[in-house]
């Protein structure tokens, strides 16, 4: 499998790939299983409630999250962009929040807060592929994903160029499947994670929006490293809300979680 897509990945570089691979979907679960087992997840996220709302950008909430798989530490930002102004709101480090005072550029007392909780942080990664599992964990996961509980159809990949950077674009339906017979979308991922011997429960992912109509998904691959940069996740039924994700490389947490109050943005 990893043979076809590496040839697949070098035919669609070269620009000459004349016809479909015979399946395409091996690129979508290569890159699954690659960013499933990276140990730390750097993330930045935006929500919109509908399609319009996304486009207007009028009053934009940016989460940033940094979660360390091998240590449990966590850095979660919650960043606001309104009217071509922008700041830092609060700030949780390892289950405490700080509060940023713009006019005084200090944070506030720090307090414990159940919403800092890793637990309670359904902002981490993108809501579809989760981190740091091992290998074993990762290939149990994309079995069960391609099995039981396959819900995600992958589409054929095709290189675009975004700002001068080269991507793979690979769209991906997640649509709604039964299961013990209940129809179920997001709520696979769960069921994934419980055949690979992970407990849901308490394991650091939370599933994109279980709406029970599915999305639909589209990942911009580096092609170098065969990991996500960008996602966008319009939310079914449509019109519904718009999900964009983009991962930070190299992820990794920031030597003094409270120094930087940049207000980031998502680069696209």
């Amino acid at each position: 499998m990893r043979l076809m897509t590496c040839l697949m990945l070098w035919a669609l570089l070269a620009g000459c790939a004349t016809e479909v691979p015979e399946k395409p979907e091996e690129l979508f679960w290569e890159v699954y299983r690659r960013q499933a087992t990276q140990p730390v997840v750097h993330t930045r996220r935006e929500r919109f409630e509908t399609p319009e709302a996304a486009a207007a950008r009028r009053v934009v909430r940016v989460s940033d999250e940094v979660f360390d798989h091998r240590s449990g530490h966590h850095v979660g930002t919650s960043i606001e962009h309104w009217r071509g102004e922008s700041v830092v709101r609060t700030r949780c480090v390892d289950g405490v929040r700080h509060g940023y005072l713009p006019s005084r550029k200090t944070w506030d007392d720090p307090e414990p807060s159940s919403l800092c909780q890793v637990s309670s942080r359904p902002l981490l990664g993108d809501g579809i592929i989760p981190g740091g599992l091992s290998d074993s964990q990762a290939d149990a996961v994309v079995e069960s994903l391609r099995g039981e509980h396959r819900f995600l159809t992958p589409l054929p990949p095709t290189p675009v160029d975004v700002g001068g950077e080269r991507y793979l674009r690979i769209p991906v339906r997640a649509r709604p499947t039964e299961h013990d017979g209940t129809v179920w979308d997001m709520q696979h991922l769960l069921f994934a994670l419980h055949d690979a011997g992970v407990d849901p429960r308490t394991y650091p992912f939370q599933p994109a929006d279980n709406t029970g109509y599915g999305a639909d998904l589209t990942y911009f691959v580096d092609p170098a490293t065969l990991l996500p940069s960008f996602v966008h996740r319009q939310v079914l039924p449509s019109p519904g809300p718009v999900v964009r994700v983009e991962y930070v490389r190299p992820a990794r947490l920031p030597a003094d979680p409270l120094a930087d109050v940049t207000p980031w943005a998502l680069r696209w």
